[in-house]
């Protein structure tokens, strides 16, 4: 989509994904497999209004995130300075599918993408998978969310759930992006999404 389509979304209060901190961090987080002891530096990528970046903010991680929707990141500063957490979460407009961000340099020790390199397609989906493999330093934890499936797996049309007018990862791709330089886990998700927890080698 669109910058445009993202920025009336986010105005209009009717984003379908922006709802709140996603299930997985939370017992990523609660688990202690994502702690700040061990390396507190985040890079949301598509952070969107912030829900992620602020909520790792307040377990005492340092966040940078990244979205190219105004009106989000708008919403994301307000979200941490209300919350007296914009000295450990700050927010850069940019592309993610090209490397360096303006204003992101360094490596980090977490790297976010909920729902953003699925939207992608052709170059600019290998463009934010290189840029992910170069923000990312030995150690690195790297969680993707994706819808995931075959397009013909998947009806062509449907009011709620995955059709085939969403773009997704296919079975595989995955590797095909990362598999030479993460781990690769997947956790249980629901049918034709996935959430992976890569570990950078």
């Amino acid at each position: 989509m669109r910058p445009w389509l993202y920025n009336t979304l986010y105005r209009m209060g009717i984003a379908p994904w922006d709802n709140g901190v996603r299930p997985h961090l939370v017992d990523l987080v609660e688990s202690g497999r994502i702690k700040p002891e061990n390396g507190n530096r985040v890079l949301d990528l598509g952070c969107g209004t912030g829900s992620e970046s602020v909520y790792l903010a307040r377990q005492g991680f340092d966040v940078v995130g990244v979205d190219y929707s105004r009106v989000a990141l708008e919403r994301a500063r307000e979200r941490a300075t209300k919350e007296g957490l914009d000295r450990t979460s700050r927010f850069e407009h940019g592309d993610i599918s090209t490397y360096p961000v303006p204003g992101v340099a360094g490596t980090f020790d977490v790297i976010l993408d909920f729902g953003a390199l699925d939207d992608m397609t052709g170059e600019p989906r290998k463009g934010m998978a290189q840029l992910i493999h170069r923000y990312a330093h030995p150690g690195t934890v790297f969680v993707l969310w994706c819808f995931y499936a075959r397009k013909e797996d998947v009806p062509r049309f449907k009011f709620a759930g995955v059709s085939q007018m969403h773009s997704m990862l296919e079975p595989g791709e995955e590797q095909d992006l990362f598999g030479d330089a993460f781990h690769i886990e997947r956790l249980d998700s629901p049918e034709h999404t996935a959430c992976f927890v890569m570990t950078k080698k």
